[in-house]
């Protein structure tokens, strides 16, 4: 069984997860309830600035030329770091665990709780599958993915509502 080295791992999960990521860029995800207290429904847009944030890597790239390398599969081991440290490695394992199944997280009922907050993370709604959370903040006219973090960290102090997600 061949030993794939870490970074090597972590750059094909970046190919993949841009493509899966790409996938959301030009829909528009609608969350409603009449449950919630700050709005009736929120409008969640995905854009490729976004992308490198929730990886976790660090690139001295922007964060749209580090998209659309790794969307092009031209992303060189020399573009990124992901394993300088045990900390980053760590963090970076837990982000793309998740970022390879982002595609799917809208697909069924989702866990949802306003102003969602996790240590110094503080984002208007959180979403969860269970499995990840992801935080959105405001972007003016819709809500922009701000972290991915893995397993439900929803507040259970605070109303978590479950949506059908809508997406168009």
């Amino acid at each position: 069984m061949d030993n794939v080295p870490f970074k090597e791992t972590i750059r094909n999960r970046l190919i993949e997860s841009a493509k899966k990521y790409y996938s959301l860029i030009n829909k528009k995800i609608i969350i409603s309830s009449k449950c919630f207290t700050m709005k009736k429904e929120y409008i969640i847009r995905f854009y490729e600035t976004n992308f490198l944030h929730l990886t976790g890597v660090k690139t001295k790239l922007s964060s749209e030329c580090f998209f659309n390398k790794c969307f092009n599969e031209s992303i060189l081991m020399e573009d990124f770091d992901c394993d300088s440290t045990t900390q980053l490695k760590g963090l970076v394992r837990l982000k793309m665990r998740n970022m390879i199944n982002i595609d799917s997280f809208f697909i069924n009922e989702i866990e949802v709780q306003e102003d969602f907050e996790k240590g110094s993370i503080k984002c208007l709604l959180g979403a969860s599958d269970n499995k990840c959370t992801i935080g959105f903040v405001d972007a003016k006219y819709c809500l922009r993915p701000k972290t991915i973090l893995d397993k439900n960290h929803l507040d259970k102090e605070k109303p978590i509502i479950k949506v059908v997600p809508i997406i168009k």
